[in-house]
């Protein structure tokens, strides 16, 4: 997905490519915007690969579903990009905070799945109108399958081994049922969504507006003709979802104004509840207990700040603390006397 030094995978050649065709432009009604997140799914765990490595949430971050219905993982940073520069560097301050570890197979075999979101925003203005065309690209590394015979895994290898397997297999059920109500049959099923944070991550991408790619990798070895057989039906099973994706074109505005109609009801609602004045039924409400309520309500006020901060403010905020994390890095390199033997710890992981 990523390559190794002048061999460059998927994700830095699809993200150059965003970059040429923006740089093609020369309409000055047409602006570009593109922010850039990275996670890793571990242990059934989602962590966020660009936030704060030494205050990571024990239990993870959550995955919520908006009122229109989109998956999105909550407080996962989310960072304004103008370059493929800046994407490259984030890609490998990504890549150093990944869970990895070593195996039978592998000397550096990857513990989890990993997800680069990539959201890709053009801003058409005519006429003074504004129109904004959303489009999230997820560009996912899943971890290989693994058999423990093979890799020699045990203690937290194995179990490491078989959260991976567990995420593979409701992925397999997922585009299993998928392609059967994409043929016409089960159309009545269930697709089992929930039971993975992988597949719950990437259900609009699986079923919903999305074009979706899968590149399978197999191997020729003959040890491996099971692993590769089975690789293959996999593939076979997803060519066969048909999904059909339509333009969304929404206006910011509106998902503002939404948001802060919304909060206000439930404040109204909440401090009438707290004065005594009347009484809400929380379960009637369908929206879980005060304290997750209180906490949803925090969380659009976030979600407001975000989208009402311009763009530009964004990027600058993002620059200054690269160029901060920069020389922070060199004020660890720097020694009295760079000639003499020393130790230098670079890895933020004890």
């Amino acid at each position: 997905m990523v390559g190794y030094g002048a061999n460059k995978g998927i994700v830095p050649i699809a993200c150059d490519e965003i970059f040429k065709r923006i740089a093609q432009n020369e309409n000055p009604n047409l602006k570009y915007e593109v922010q850039f997140s990275m996670l890793e799914i571990y242990n059934e765990k989602v962590q966020d690969l660009l936030g704060d490595q030494k205050n990571k949430p024990t239990g993870g971050l959550k995955v919520r579903e908006s009122a229109t219905g989109a998956v999105y993982v909550q407080s996962l940073s989310k960072h304004p990009v103008d370059s493929y520069d800046m994407i490259a560097q984030k890609t490998e301050d990504g890549y150093n905070a990944r869970s990895i570890g070593s195996t039978l197979m592998n000397q550096t075999s990857s513990r989890a799945h990993t997800i680069i979101t990539i959201e890709f925003k053009q801003i058409i203005i005519e006429n003074d109108r504004k129109t904004e065309k959303f489009s999230v690209i997820n560009l996912v590394d899943l971890a290989g399958s693994e058999k423990a015979g093979q890799t020699g895994a045990e203690g937290q290898r194995l179990k490491e081994g078989c959260a991976i397997n567990k995420s593979l297999t409701v992925l397999g059920t997922c585009i299993s049922v998928l392609a059967d109500k994409a043929m016409g049959k089960e159309k009545k099923s269930v697709v089992p969504y929930r039971d993975s944070a992988l597949t719950r991550i990437l259900q609009n991408a699986l079923g919903g507006n999305s074009k979706t790619i899968m590149i399978c990798a197999i191997s020729p070895a003959s040890i491996n003709y099971e692993e590769s057989l089975s690789t293959l039906r996999y593939a076979d099973r997803a060519k066969k979802i048909q999904n059909k994706a339509v333009i969304n074109e929404s206006a910011q505005d509106k998902m503002i104004r939404e948001l802060k109609s919304e909060n206000q009801k439930l404040r109204e609602m909440l401090m009438k509840a707290a004065s005594g004045s009347g009484t809400v039924n929380l379960d009637d409400l369908g929206m879980g207990t005060a304290e997750e309520m209180i906490e949803s309500l925090d969380h659009a006020e976030q979600e407001i700040i975000a989208l009402e901060k311009p763009y530009e403010e964004k990027l600058a905020e993002e620059k200054q603390a690269n160029k901060v994390r920069e020389e922070e890095k060199a004020a660890k390199l720097k020694l009295e006397n760079p000639r003499a033997p020393h130790l230098a710890k670079l890895d933020e992981d004890p």
